[in-house]
This record gives C-alpha cells, sequence and structure tokens, in this order.
C-alpha cells in the first residue's frame, strides 16, 4: 500500500465530507477514477480512514459528523464488493476494476 497515495485519498475524502455542498453518493467512483491502479481495499481503508479523521474533528452532531456515517457505510459497501470480486475470480482487483464493475452492473455512486 503506497502511504502517499493512501494520504491523498484520506485527505480529498475528509475534503469531500466537509463540503455539505458534494454529494457523497459520487465519493467512491470520484476516489476509484483518480487512483484506478490502487488496491480495491485501499479505497474502503480511505473512505474508513476519512471518516474516523472527520468523526474525531467533530465530536457534536452536526452535518459534517452526520456526512462521515454517509462514508463509514460507503467503505462497508465497497469492501463487500470488493469480496464480490474475489467471489468471481478477482482477489487483487484494484479500484479501476470496482469502477468498471459498478459502471456495468451499477453502484459505486
Amino acid at each position: 500500500m503506497s502511504g502517499g497515495r493512501l494520504d491523498q485519498m484520506i485527505e480529498r475524502a475528509v475534503a469531500r465530507i466537509c463540503d455539505t455542498g458534494y454529494d457523497l453518493a459520487g465519493l467512491p467512483t470520484e476516489l476509484a477514477t483518480a487512483w484506478p491502479e490502487a488496491p480495491a481495499l485501499e479505497l474502503t481503508v480511505a473512505l474508513a480512514s476519512a471518516a474516523e479523521a472527520v468523526q474525531s474533528m467533530f465530536r457534536a452532531p452536526g452535518s459534517c459528523a452526520a456526512r462521515a456515517q454517509v462514508v463509514w457505510q460507503q467503505a462497508a459497501l465497497v469492501a463487500a464488493e470488493v469480496h464480490y470480486l474475489a467471489v468471481l475470480g478477482r482477489p487483487h482487483a484494484t479500484t479501476g476494476d470496482l469502477f468498471s464493475h459498478w459502471a456495468r452492473d451499477g453502484g459505486g455512486g
């Protein structure tokens, strides 16, 4: 896992979580298309890490904390998709593979 790439993914996700004008539904797809070579599970780590960081910064209930909860759910859904790809014989899927899967079958935001 590339620490630099992961840090960039987390930073972008944190920025999107805190931007209340940004539609979070597109966040997994945005990250997958920005870093198509990244291991697919790295997307899950980036989403979960960003959600945790925002929740740690904004402990009080509010829009950022609520948006972080949405990203936690996205991280779980991405993990399920990664497992699904592994079951289909793609245990080393990249985020680009996830994006292609979502484009074919829907999902990903």
